[in-house]
């Protein structure tokens, strides 16, 4: 897996063997930033909810956000998250926890506010719904937060919310992404 844009164009990223994960597929990521905007203006601070490699992360790290804040519960994947950091130099621009999202989500609260939000739990999680409510009602957004959701095709879209608009919702193969703007 490489880095698609930005500084770290065209670096590879380790990724976790086996099928405990799914990366997101080099042709969605593309997809997402092409809606997010190419690059940033270097004050975002990103959370990715469910780490897997840290693609997402660092991808927008490359493209110019300020810090990255990368949860995962498996050991392996902190591993391969810590591993990618250091390779591209970004170890003090990432905090990667390891932990469940549940017990990590309350210990941000009044440490960080999120421009960029990845939520790609695994597609056997229903927690969208449940994760974007938490950052919503315990103030962890900025005002014009952007949230990346992807899960199953098959699995219920998350509800639409009167504070945010729907940016982007598409279907790739299997996976759905939706990107919501908190308005």
């Amino acid at each position: 897996m490489k880095i698609i844009a930005g500084k770290f164009k065209n670096k590879n990223l380790a990724t976790l063997e086996g099928v405990s994960t799914r990366p997101t597929s080099g042709r969605i990521k593309e997809a997402v930033f092409n809606s997010l905007g190419q690059f940033f203006t270097r004050s975002e601070v990103v959370l990715d909810v469910f780490g897997g490699s840290g693609a997402l992360s660092f991808e927008a790290l490359s493209r110019g956000a300020k810090h990255a804040v990368i949860i995962d519960s498996m050991s392996e994947a902190i591993q391969v998250i810590k591993k990618n950091a250091i390779a591209l130099g970004l170890h003090k621009e990432v905090d990667i926890i390891k932990g469940n999202y549940n017990d990590i989500l309350p210990t941000l609260i009044n440490k960080h506010r999120f421009d960029m939000v990845f939520l790609d739990p695994p597609y056997s999680m229903s927690v969208i719904d449940e994760v974007i409510n938490f950052l919503v009602d315990n103030n962890l957004l900025n005002h014009g937060a952007q949230i990346v959701a992807e899960f199953s095709k098959n699995t219920n879209v998350p509800k639409e919310r009167k504070d945010f608009t729907i940016k982007k919702s598409a279907v790739y193969a299997s996976t759905r992404i939706m990107i919501f703007v908190w308005d």
